[in-house]
């Protein structure tokens, strides 16, 4: 994929408006490349078709739902983030999108992670000279991945939807549009969230169960830190774990995991009484069995003597901050599911983000599992491309399908396991647990391997 960022400069001083990118309408009933969905992960098919090498003299069609709609960034901070990887970061700045949001200063750098077992007195602590991550708000993605999409010539059908697909002409499909119009494409990427009618006309099956976890979100503010708001928090509970993701100087992000009923009171409480909420669940160790606490204390005295370490104070847990507030208007509620696509390709049809596979969000892997989609799929697309293949054929998307499963599938079977570890309290499963997130923590070859495989 061409680097963009120099381009960029040049056209953030001229084009940027606080707008989403302008409609121009369906100009013709033949397009190259139609993209179904307008979410981030639509966006970024967008973008980076329009700015791609070779890709950018295809004739593209993005379909959005949602009516035009400007961007003026809010005194607060939305309280749906994503945890975007080095790697998302690495894949935005590319494109010339990551320019756009330093410029509205709306990114927190997460230099340091700490998690914890609150039945345990296990923890374990992530950093590297580089950062681990960053947040930011989604809102604040999709506008920079509107606007390079506008630069471009992608055309943008706003409150467009597909609602039919039919495939009986080998080198195209046809797409019947919500306005009534109908345009063929020589390959159609949906993009169109974990229901997707673009995966369902081609009769691709899905594997996919709910969890019975509704995740709690809110903005919040902090007290008094040592240092930056750097560092994200993650302690597993009983219900579910809960999340702290710094957004800014003295604002975080919460994200709580837990039963439906619960989330239902926590939704229900006052403000002053949520707060309270969130800082016992960071802060009470009424959750901590004594048992495995006896059988922990003993193994931290064997990791020590054998790794010739303090093992002690390595795993000793850091104070989580205090809570002040919480953003007025800011608390919601989500469903959990996951879902995996058995195919990511069909002939015209490639399947990328929600559409293909849906994950549990406590690795914070959602939306970097699509951007990579995206930038796997754009790079497959060039190498046809540049052999002269045709865009939409079988043959050419096949690559795509298998590095992207091969990366995504270790993904969500990680997540799920670990979802259902900490799902319980059970003495022996917290027990095992705990002594091998201990010995982990303990090993900073494995750590440092894991950062990466939760990098890349």
């Amino acid at each position: 994929m061409k680097n963009m960022s120099g381009m960029w400069k040049k056209l953030f001083r001229v084009d940027l408006t606080p707008t989403r990118c302008s409609s121009r309408g369906i100009s013709s009933s033949i397009y190259d490349v139609v993209i179904s969905g307008g979410g981030m992960v639509g966006a970024a098919a967008a973008a980076a078709l329009g700015t791609g090498s070779l890709l950018k003299e295809k004739k593209v069609l993005w379909l959005e739902s949602s009516a035009q709609r400007s961007y003026v960034p809010p005194s607060g901070y939305s309280n749906r983030v994503s945890a975007l990887s080095p790697a998302s970061k690495s894949f935005l700045q590319d494109l010339g999108a990551w320019s756009i949001i330093e410029d509205f200063g709306r990114v927190q750098p997460v230099s340091c992670m700490h998690v914890w077992d609150g039945c345990s007195e296990a923890s374990i602590t992530f950093s590297q000279p580089q950062n681990l991550a960053y947040i930011v708000e989604n809102d604040m993605t999709l506008h920079a991945l509107d606007t390079i999409a506008a630069s471009s010539e992608v055309e943008l059908a706003y409150e467009t939807t597909a609602v039919e697909y039919i495939t009986t002409d080998p080198y195209s499909t046809s797409v019947k549009l919500s306005t009534g119009d109908t345009v063929s494409a020589g390959l159609v990427i949906g993009a169109d969230g974990f229901k997707s009618l673009a995966r369902q006309s081609a009769g691709i099956n899905t594997l996919s169960w709910g969890y019975d976890q509704v995740g709690v979100v809110a903005t919040l503010k902090l007290g008094s830190q040592e240092g930056d708001n750097t560092t994200a928090w993650q302690r597993f509970l009983p219900t579910g774990p809960i999340a702290v993701l710094p957004i800014s100087s003295d604002s975080s992000s919460l994200v709580w995991s837990t039963n439906p009923s619960h989330a239902k009171s926590l939704l229900s409480l006052t403000p002053e009484s949520f707060v309270d909420a969130v800082n016992r669940a960071l802060h009470e160790e009424s959750s901590k069995d004594g048992v495995v606490s006896l059988f922990t204390h003993q193994f931290r005295k064997i990791l020590s003597s054998l790794l010739a370490t303090d093992a002690t104070n390595q795993s000793s847990p850091k104070l989580p901050p205090t809570v002040l507030e919480v953003q007025e208007g800011s608390r919601a509620s989500f469903p959990y599911g996951m879902m995996h696509a058995d195919k990511y390709v069909a002939p015209r049809l490639a399947l990328v983000g929600d559409a293909c596979h849906r994950m549990h969000p406590l690795a914070g892997q959602g939306v970097n599992a699509g951007f990579g989609d995206v930038e796997c799929l754009v790079r497959t697309l060039t190498a046809a491309i540049s052999i002269g293949s045709e865009i939409g054929r079988l043959y050419s998307l096949t690559g795509y399908e298998t590095e992207r499963q091969r990366h995504v599938v270790s993904i969500i079977a990680g997540v799920d396991g670990l979802y259902r570890l900490y799902s319980n309290n059970w003495t022996p499963a917290v027990l095992i647990r705990s002594i091998g997130l201990m010995g982990v923590n303990a090993l900073p070859f494995i750590k440092k391997s894991l950062m990466n495989h939760a990098q890349s």
